[in-house]
């Protein structure tokens, strides 16, 4: 079901830009390429609610787990279950959209207002499930200015925001909106690197 896009279809085109209330339009591009970037947006941002099944990886420094994760969204609430990080069997991160519960296999129970903050407190760390939101749909993070690198039909290919280099090796199609999405997501600082390997979307 699953294909790797065409080497023909990764045409480089860099972008280098301010996003004003998370749209833009690449100044740039040619009239296609930036309609194509622009319509992708304004169809990905009307995606609030979805589910991804698949695997992460997480690295820092000479540390690194493995775990299998289920992440559902619905509009500003999310609940992602982490399989197996850290040897601790199950580990639930909720948010109603204002805070953020996390609940171990253990049936701890902690809360918070920022998600990337608890996590480093309970997990020791610093996943960006802020930024992931809008990355894992190939989207920029609103309220701060990325750079990205796009490709011929508008997908992000790299996007550096708020300290982190995004990329996207690869695409998956879909059967509802006929929309490609993200399969494999590496995200990366200097001392944390956070790869996404998405085995199915539900939409």
């Amino acid at each position: 079901m699953r294909q790797k896009n065409p080497k023909s279809h990764w045409a480089g085109l860099v972008l280098a830009l301010t996003l004003l209330s998370g749209c833009a339009t690449p100044p740039t591009l040619s009239p296609e390429a930036a309609s194509a970037w622009t319509a992708r947006q304004t169809v990905l941002k009307q995606l609030t609610t979805w589910q991804a099944d698949g695997r992460i990886g997480v690295v820092s420094g000479q540390e690194g787990w493995h775990a299998s994760f289920q992440w559902a969204q619905q509009d500003s609430g999310y609940r992602i279950d982490l399989i197996g990080p850290l040897g601790q069997g199950r580990v639930i991160v909720e948010s109603n959209g204002q805070e953020v519960r996390i609940q171990t296999q253990d049936g701890q129970n902690w809360t918070a207002p920022d998600a990337d903050d608890l996590l480093e407190q309970t997990l020791g760390v610093r996943l960006p499930v802020n930024g992931l939101r809008y990355w894992v749909r190939g989207l920029p993070e609103p309220g701060s200015t990325p750079v990205l690198q796009t490709d011929a039909s508008g997908r992000l290919t790299r996007l550096e925001q708020n300290g982190w280099i995004i990329e996207y090796p690869a695409y998956a199609p879909t059967s509802i909106l006929n929309l490609d999405l993200p399969e494999r997501i590496v995200a990366r600082r200097p001392d944390l690197s956070v790869k996404l390997v998405i085995e199915q979307w539900k939409l």
